[in-house]
């Protein structure tokens, strides 16, 4: 999904309700006029937890430590029916 500027990562699973959005910008200086909106609630680009890599092989247990380290609360995961 996009919202300009942004690239926006939803993710579903074990990783439900973690939302990653990356910033691209055309210049150095459109990057460096840029002010996060208010949803933004931590820079993780050069947090290897944070990786596509990473992420894949991550169990929710690890994602809520990576997120505890920005002060972050992962929600409950979705009930799944039986």
């Amino acid at each position: 999904m996009r919202i300009p500027p942004f690239r926006v990562d939803r993710f579903g699973g074990v990783l439900e309700g973690l939302v990653l959005a990356e910033a691209e910008f055309s210049s150095d200086e459109e990057m460096g006029a840029f002010v996060p909106p208010a949803w933004v609630v931590a820079e993780v680009i050069r947090d290897a937890a944070f990786s596509g890599g990473r992420l894949v092989w991550s169990s929710r247990y690890e994602l809520r430590r990576a997120l505890a380290a920005y002060g972050v609360e992962l929600p409950p995961a979705a009930r799944r029916e039986a």
